[in-house]
């Protein structure tokens, strides 16, 4: 699957977005990509978009991404 670049992110488009669906749509075009966060002193990877932070945080960046894109996908419907 092609995204979109993460330099077309933009996120002053995102908070017009008016609802839930439509917000997922406009992050599915993006590759979901992972950082390091600290949860109770272990470092964990946490589910991203640019700089944006989803709600999904594992042990494993490839099932945190998963997870994150099947949300996102599920919200878009």
């Amino acid at each position: 699957m092609a995204f979109l670049s993460i330099t077309d992110f933009d996120k002053a488009l995102l908070s017009q977005l008016k609802t839930e669906k439509e917000r997922a749509k406009y992050l599915l075009q993006f590759e979901i990509t992972t950082r390091i966060t600290i949860e109770n002193l272990t470092p964990k990877a946490q589910a991203v978009i640019a700089d944006i932070g989803l709600p999904f945080v594992g042990d494993n960046a490839a099932d945190v991404i998963t997870a994150a894109r099947a949300w996102l996908q599920e919200k878009a419907e």
